[in-house]
């Protein structure tokens, strides 16, 4: 089937180019649906080298737990308690408010 596309491209192509009122727009939009659709467009051939360092992911990921904990369970609470400087009010009502539930304290020990 898709050798039959392009069998009907060359041939539509083939006719336009033959008849004597083909128009630079017609030429231009075949080439251009050939191009593309065909062969790719050029900066998809264009070859490019790249550094790659296979341990920064475990440094990054290592920083991240550090920082956010895992599943990034830190910096939801973090969020859950704001970010206006009343913080730490809001984490203290927290803690009253789980006393008896968590033993009085977050399921994640924050600050660690």
């Amino acid at each position: 089937m898709l050798q039959m596309r392009y069998l009907f491209l060359l041939a539509c192509s083939l006719l336009v180019l033959g008849s004597r009122t083909a128009d630079g727009f017609i030429l231009r939009l075949i080439s251009e649906t050939l191009q593309n659709n065909v062969a790719g467009e050029p900066i998809t051939h264009v070859r490019t080298d790249w550094d790659f360092d296979p341990e920064a992911a475990k440094k990054a990921r290592t920083l991240y737990y550090e920082k956010n904990g895992y599943r990034s369970a830190k910096f939801i609470e973090r969020l859950g308690v704001g970010l206006d400087g009343r913080h730490e009010e809001r984490r203290q009502e927290q803690r009253e408010r789980d006393v008896g539930r968590l033993n009085g304290e977050h399921f994640i020990n924050y600050p660690a």
